[in-house]
């Protein structure tokens, strides 16, 4: 199947934010929305997916209900420890959720008065996304502050390289970006980079216009 095309919509720049894992990406779409964009967690939006009938009832007839749910709900630490355990399981559930993830995302883009949209989306080169958007900006920090950023989250290491065995290595992803933001600094420093970006971008869209 095609992925949705967010560069379709009209009158829009969207972009599409990534980084390793602790690398500051839902920081960062925090001062993008701040900035005046519209922003997007793929993840806030796979969290409410997970909760609708339809992918419900198709996840809980693959899985075994003892290893993914509590007290006959789903639970979502569960499944990520089920799915990040077997790649065969992780890629299923992601071909089950993407288009829905996707197609959900362009509505809420096409919908917003905003001409800039910031879309946070951890496994964005990983799902071949990158033609979906305007362009690409990667967070990055050195291996050591994210691995302890990690693990300040309550994860245990084994968890964290689990995760981060599931995805491309960090230097891949940065030099697959079309922008790479160092935020191996402070909050300050990052919402100031990412104030600039977004002054720029304005500026550029408003000499367009002359």
């Amino acid at each position: 199947m095609k992925p949705v095309n967010f560069t379709s919509i009209r009158g829009k720049t969207v972009i599409g934010l990534t980084g390793p894992i602790a690398s500051g990406k839902s920081l960062a779409l925090k001062y993008f929305i701040g900035a005046g964009a519209f922003g997007v967690s793929a993840d806030t939006v796979t969290s409410e997916l997970l909760t609708t009938p339809r992918i419900y009832h198709t996840i809980s007839r693959k899985f075994s209900p003892d290893k993914i749910q509590t007290k006959g709900l789903l639970d979502k630490k569960k499944l990520a420890a089920e799915i990040f355990a077997s790649p065969a399981k992780r890629k299923w559930l992601e071909s089950l959720l993407h288009p829905e993830i996707l197609r959900r995302i362009h509505s809420l883009i096409k919908e917003s008065d905003k001409k800039l949209a910031v879309v946070e989306a951890p496994v964005l080169f990983e799902a071949g996304l990158a033609e979906c958007f305007t362009f690409t900006v990667c967070l990055s920090a050195p291996a050591k502050t994210l691995e302890a950023r990690a693990l300040k989250r309550g994860w245990s290491r084994r968890q964290y390289l689990e995760r981060v065995k599931a995805q491309l290595p960090a230097e891949e992803k940065c030099a697959r970006a079309d922008l790479t933001l160092d935020n191996s600094g402070g909050p300050a420093a990052l919402a100031a980079k990412i104030r600039f970006i977004c002054r720029f971008l304005k500026e550029t869209a408003q000499g367009k216009k002359k």
